[in-house]
């Protein structure tokens, strides 16, 4: 798989392509999955990259005016707020109905799941027992006290949690979660990977993060001593996000084309890749990849979108209410 540099990859010269995609997942190594896609239609694929937030508001500010065909994030929230702003037009074909599971697409089509990405905590295998966290609530013991990892709270990932907590939960109990947290004074990190990172290195000795970037981790270094501690798997399950694929409205000219790539990015061989990256596939048909296939029985527990996204600014709001930095 190609690992792009650069937060935009431009496969057509601007104004020439045959599909204009915004890319949430720029950061993920997917450019061979459209480049694959252009090998085999002879059409031009053109990516400007940019977070899920980014994207959508760039999109909100264009308006009729956008050159986007696509939208790709990495965060359900988004596609909501893009979906609820009357940014996406509604697709269904049977390609992407046999292609992406049931409950990982928006029932009218607005939206269609691409991989799905567990947010868990995280344990030191050589300080922290197994079965020593068994819930999110544990992260709130103070047993961890100074010895908990948390990315920042203006991260997306942290943002659609928080905000599914509360569409779940209400908001007092998310609030008396986040205080737990924030009361074992956590080191705030830059990313996934610091978290893990500092795990690894003795800084901390629990986090919270995507699954995916410690089964990259384990890809490279079986013996990376951290590992997942799955939450609630007798109750509720782990907090599920996906990443997805919407087609923008007024696609126009492109618009079968962008349809097309849909369908492309939604069938075995781009989900193949995909999961090679660590997620879990949107295509039913396409298994875990060889070193995450102990972790395909999870119980998970996938995101309300239709709650969650109305709670994101409520969510941002706790966050800064609670001193989560």
């Amino acid at each position: 798989m190609v690992i792009a540099g650069l937060a935009v990859a431009a496969f057509a010269l601007a104004g020439s392509a045959d599909v204009v995609v915004y890319n949430g997942r720029s950061q993920y190594g997917d450019e061979q999955a459209f480049k694959a896609f252009e090998e085999q239609t002879g059409l031009d694929v053109e990516l400007r990259g940019g977070t899920a937030p980014e994207l959508y508001e760039r999109l909100r500010r264009e308006g009729d005016a956008t050159d986007a065909d696509l939208l790709v994030t990495t965060d359900l929230a988004n596609l909501w707020r893009a979906t609820d702003a009357g940014l996406l037009e509604p697709v269904v074909t049977d390609a992407l109905s046999s292609q992406v599971a049931p409950e990982l697409h928006d029932p009218d089509g607005a939206w269609w799941g691409l991989s799905t990405r567990l947010r868990v905590p995280m344990r030191s295998t050589e300080r922290v027992e197994e079965g020593a966290i068994e819930s999110y609530e544990d992260l709130g013991d103070p047993q961890f006290r100074g010895r908990l990892c948390l990315r920042t709270s203006n991260n997306e990932y942290n943002q659609s949690f928080v905000a599914d907590r509360i569409a779940k939960h209400g908001e007092q109990d998310t609030e008396k979660l986040l205080e737990s947290w924030m009361a074992n004074d956590p080191q705030i990190l830059g990313s996934d990977v610091d978290v893990l990172e500092a795990i690894a290195a003795g800084q901390c000795d629990v986090g919270l993060t995507n699954h995916y970037y410690l089964g990259r981790e384990l890809a490279e270094d079986p013996d990376f001593p951290v590992a997942p501690a799955w939450p609630d798997q007798d109750g509720a399950g782990a907090h599920t996000n996906l990443s997805g694929v919407g087609l923008v409205k007024g696609a126009g000219e492109h618009r079968a084309n962008a349809i097309r790539l849909m369908e492309f990015l939604t069938a075995r061989e781009a989900q193949e890749a995909i999961v090679e990256n660590s997620e879990f596939a949107a295509n039913p048909e396409v298994p875990p990849a060889e070193h995450l296939r102990d972790w395909a029985d999870v119980e998970t527990d996938p995101i309300d979108v239709e709650q969650a996204g109305p709670s994101l600014e409520a969510a941002v709001a706790l966050m800064q209410r609670v001193g989560w930095e």
